[in-house]
């Protein structure tokens, strides 16, 4: 699978991207409650009653924060790539 080069115009979409996910990422982390309470009325709306993996205990949503906020240090590398030629 061949890799695109960064052509100049990804910079400031990764830059956003990666802050939503740090932000999402630390959101996890520090009131997973709320991810769950906020997730939870919009499977329902959906369909009510089945299991999602945001159901998980505290410790779970947790390490996903943590693992999201890994991910997007790719988003932020490519804004670094981009952002420094």
């Amino acid at each position: 699978m061949a890799m695109h080069p960064v052509t100049g115009q990804e910079g400031p979409t990764a830059l956003v991207m990666g802050l939503g996910f740090v932000a999402f990422g630390l959101t996890m982390i520090l009131h997973p409650d709320r991810v769950r309470e906020n997730f939870d009325r919009f499977a329902d709306y959906w369909k009510e009653g089945s299991w999602h993996p945001y159901k998980m205990p505290d410790w779970g949503l947790r390490i996903a924060g943590a693992l999201i906020i890994v991910f997007s240090a790719i988003f932020f590398q490519i804004a670094y790539i981009d952002l420094t030629r």
